[in-house]
C-alpha cells in the first residue's frame, strides 16, 4: 500500500529507463532554519520534455527546495546534479544563466511599474548609446504576450491588473528567459478555470519544445491532467515517486498525509437559522451593479464568476473597503451603512483577502503578532496588553487549525504559504465573527 512507504524505503519510485538522461537531479539535499528541519536527504528527478508533480502536505519542504534549486537558498549538505554534472548555485542570477527559471508562489511583481518592464527587469534591450530601448522592450514583450496568447498591454502597469492577469504576468516573465527548466509554484492559485486551460496549452507547448517543467500543485485535477511523474515529500522527506498514470487520487492522498482518508469532503449537517445579512441592489460605480442575497446563520453563500466579474469587489464593499454607491445592506433586520472596515469588525464582519502577501500579511511581525492585530483593541486596557491570555488564544488557534511552526515568535514570512493563510484565518476566527467572507481561501492549502 502507498502509504506504507516509509523514507528509509522509498519503495514507491519505479524503474525508469537506464539511457534516458536527466536534465535535473537532487541528490540527498538538506536544509534547516532554526528550530526546523525543512528538508532532511531529500530527492528529485527532471527528465526533459516532461512535467514532474511536486506534492505534499503544507510546510513539506517542497517551496523550500524549490527556493534552493533556483539559488535563493543554499543546501547544508546535498548536490544539485544539471544535465549529469555536480552544480552549485550561489546566487539566483547563477540559476537562471544555467536555464532554471521559476514562478513563484507568491507574486513577485514591481505594481508601479508596466508589464514590459517587469518582465524585462536586469535584462532590458539597449540601444547603441546603452540606454534603455522602450520601443524594442514593448516590441519583444507584445511578441511574447502574443505567443502565450495573453491579451495584455505592455504598457499597462501591473498595480492595474487583477491578481489572475498578474499571474499570467508571472508565467510570461519565467517562459522570457527560455530556459530548460521551468519551476511553477502553485500558478493556478489565483486564476479561473479558463485561464488554467491556457496555463496547460503553454506547458504543452514547453514540453514539445524538450523543456523540463517541475510543477507544485495541491489540486489533483491539474496532476492527472498534466503530470508525467509525481514526486511526493512529507515533513521534510522524500516519500516517493511514480508515475502519474499509475496513481489514482486516494493513492497519492496517503502518500501525503501518510493516512488513510475515508472522506475528502465529509457531510456535516448545520442547521440553518435566522435570517442575518439581506444585501438588496448592490452597487459599486463601474465595478458592480444590483447584486442582491440573502444569507442565514449557519449557512455558506458561495459567489462565483469569471477574472474581473466583481467577486472581490463584492467582498471588499461589504467590509467596507470600498463603501457601495448605492443599495442597502441589512443586518438583523436593520439597515446598515458600513463606510470601513473597523465599523465591519464591529459588526462582527471578517474578510480573509485574496492576496495574503498585499493585504493580509506583515511580513516582517512573527507568527503571534500577526494573528493578534484583529483583537489586540480587546485584550488591552489602561495602556497595557493581555499577552498571556492573547498568547494562549493563539496557541490554541494554531492547534485547532495545525498551523506548523517553531513557535509563534518565528517571522511569518518564513512560514510556508499554506501555513501563512492558516495563520490569516486563525486571526478572523479569534473575533469569533458573525460573517466570515473568505475569497480564494484554498490558496496554498493542502488536501489534508
Amino acid at each position: 500500500m502507498l502509504a506504507q512507504a516509509t523514507v528509509s524505503q522509498s519503495p514507491g519510485i519505479q524503474p525508469l529507463p537506464l539511457d534516458e538522461p536527466y536534465l535535473l537531479e537532487i541528490v540527498n539535499i538538506s536544509k534547516g532554519f532554526p528550530g526546523v528541519v525543512a528538508l532532511a536527504d531529500v530527492q528529485l528527478r527532471v527528465r526533459p520534455g516532461s512535467v514532474l508533480a511536486l506534492m505534499g502536505e503544507n510546510g513539506a519542504g517542497k517551496s523550500t527546495l524549490m527556493k534552493i534549486i533556483a539559488g535563493i537558498y543554499q543546501p547544508d549538505s546535498g548536490e544539485i546534479r544539471l544535465r549529469g554534472q555536480p552544480i552549485v548555485f550561489e546566487t539566483p542570477l547563477a540559476a537562471q544563466k544555467a536555464g532554471i527559471a521559476m514562478i513563484h508562489q507568491e507574486l513577485n511583481l514591481m505594481p508601479h511599474m508596466s508589464i514590459a518592464e517587469n518582465i524585462w527587469i536586469g535584462r532590458e534591450q539597449l540601444n547603441s548609446l546603452h540606454m534603455v530601448n522602450h520601443r524594442e522592450m514593448h516590441r519583444c514583450t507584445a511578441e511574447l504576450l502574443a505567443r502565450l496568447r495573453i491579451n495584455l498591454d505592455p504598457e499597462e502597469h501591473v498595480g492595474n491588473l487583477s491578481i489572475a492577469e498578474r499571474q499570467m504576468v508571472e508565467i510570461a516573465k519565467a517562459v522570457s528567459y527560455d530556459s530548460d527548466i521551468l519551476i511553477m509554484d502553485e500558478p493556478t492559485s489565483a486564476i479561473t478555470e479558463k485561464e488554467v486551460e491556457h496555463l496547460f496549452s503553454i506547458i504543452a507547448d514547453l514540453k514539445s519544445q524538450g523543456k523540463g517543467i517541475v510543477y507544485i500543485t495541491h489540486k489533483m485535477n491539474e496532476v492527472f491532467a498534466i503530470a508525467d511523474e509525481v514526486a511526493v515529500f512529507r515533513d521534510g522527506h522524500y516519500i516517493g515517486l511514480q508515475r502519474a498514470d499509475s496513481m489514482n487520487s486516494d493513492s497519492l492522498i496517503s502518500m501525503m498525509v501518510g493516512r488513510e482518508l475515508s472522506q475528502l469532503f465529509p457531510v456535516r449537517e448545520a442547521p440553518i437559522g435566522e435570517l442575518l445579512l439581506s444585501v438588496r441592489d448592490l452597487s459599486l460605480d463601474g465595478v458592480f451593479k444590483d447584486v442582491s442575497f440573502d444569507l442565514h446563520a449557519g449557512e455558506i453563500l458561495g459567489i462565483a464568476g469569471l477574472m474581473g466579474s466583481g467577486r472581490t469587489n463584492v467582498a471588499e464593499t461589504l467590509f467596507g473597503i470600498t463603501p457601495s454607491s448605492s443599495g442597502q445592506i441589512t443586518l438583523d433586520g436593520q439597515p446598515v451603512r458600513i463606510t470601513d472596515p473597523h465599523m465591519a469588525i464591529e459588526k462582527g464582519f471578517a474578510l480573509l483577502t485574496e492576496d495574503r502577501k498585499l493585504s493580509g500579511l506583515f511580513p516582517c511581525l512573527s507568527v503571534l503578532e500577526n494573528m493578534e492585530m484583529a483583537v489586540l483593541p480587546l485584550y488591552s486596557g489602561n495602556g497595557f496588553i493581555q499577552q498571556k491570555a492573547l498568547r494562549a488564544l493563539c496557541e490554541d488557534m494554531c492547534k485547532k487549525l495545525r498551523v506548523k511552526t517553531p513557535s509563534l515568535e518565528q517571522c511569518i514570512d518564513t512560514l510556508s504559504g499554506g501555513n501563512q493563510q492558516k495563520a490569516l484565518l486563525a486571526r478572523w476566527l479569534m473575533t469569533n465573527p458573525r460573517l466570515l467572507i473568505l475569497d480564494e481561501p484554498t490558496r496554498g492549502i493542502d488536501v489534508g
